[in-house]
């Protein structure tokens, strides 16, 4: 197994369960915490928001706009106040002299990304294994504490610039919600960085669809079986599906497979002779499989190769 891989490597025998293998670590995951992820998550990200969305948790909005003003003064010379002003929805505002007040809510605070990304590291799974497990404690702090770092200074800067825009003279409309969505490229680092950090996140994710395809590849492995015991044919679009290879791939790679393997292609099926037909489908898999894996060794070590003549 080659580091940075991801494959499935065998099956826990007593429940049938996959066992996921990913940089020499191996991962597999209680079904309550998958749950607890799909449930939790999004679940703890509302509550947590609304806590800080309630008037005695205003102290954040304090901290933002006293914050951003102070920048704004100083990168922009623009004179703008932090105003308390509790008699409406919104206690603070942004007093800019050459335009308007803007107002200031929860949501602009960026505590919203910061609660959705706390949400999913706090509730990914742990690996049943116990050396992947060791330091997940740290791995999660470190990614919160980076991550929700990186959503506030973000935030920060998004405020800068549009009311930046906003004092030369553009309308508010138009640049409010325009930067906010362009800033959310910054979900895309978090992401990367928790697959670094946390790649129980995404294997989690791949080990729940592992769960339910598993069991749909097994049916219809026995459905092929079945029909090549009857018919000794069986439609190249099922094996396919079996073998996980796309269109293209079956069709370069397969018939060269079932010639070596002695069996013929017609009219769309591969007719399966009757000593045979008990392990031939096993038989294409591992083929299929090692063809595979050949293909991206061999990808690695020309990439390798390229590195080490430049």
């Amino acid at each position: 197994m080659r580091k940075g891989g991801t494959r499935i490597i065998k099956s826990d025998k007593k429940k049938k369960r996959p066992i996921i293998e990913f940089e020499v670590k191996k991962y597999h995951f209680p079904i309550y915490q998958i749950l607890l992820l799909a449930i939790g998550a999004p679940l703890s990200a509302f509550y947590i928001y609304l806590f800080f969305d309630n008037v005695a948790n205003y102290w954040l909005h304090e901290i933002v706009v006293k914050q951003t003003s102070f920048f704004l003064n100083l990168f922009f010379n623009m004179n703008s106040e932090a105003v308390f002003n509790p008699t409406g929805t919104y206690h603070w505002m942004f007093s800019i002299p050459s335009r308007g007040p803007i107002y200031f809510e929860t949501f602009c605070t960026g505590v919203q990304a910061i609660c959705v990304f706390a949400g999913v590291i706090i509730f990914t799974p742990h690996s049943k294994d116990r050396t992947t497990n060791r330091d997940i404690v740290w791995r999660k702090s470190k990614s919160l504490i980076v991550s929700s770092l990186m959503f506030y200074i973000v935030n920060i800067i998004r405020m800068l610039i549009q009311l930046q825009l906003y004092n030369i003279g553009y309308r508010w409309e138009d640049i409010h919600y325009s930067i906010s969505a362009a800033s959310s490229f910054i979900a895309a680092i978090i992401i990367l960085l928790l697959h670094k950090w946390i790649p129980e996140f995404i294997i989690s994710i791949i080990y729940t669809g592992t769960l339910i395809t598993e069991p749909m590849k097994a049916k219809r492995k026995e459905k092929i079986i079945k029909i090549a015991n009857d018919t000794q044919e069986v439609e190249l679009d099922l094996i396919r599906k079996q073998l996980g290879a796309n269109k293209k791939e079956f069709v370069q790679k397969f018939p060269k497979m079932a010639q070596d393997f002695g069996f013929s292609i017609e009219s769309g099926k591969l007719l399966v002779p009757s000593e045979k037909n008990s392990n031939f489908l096993d038989a294409l898999e591992k083929k299929f499989k090692k063809g595979k894996s050949n293909q991206t060794i061999s990808k690695t070590e020309t990439i390798k190769e390229t590195q080490n003549n430049e």
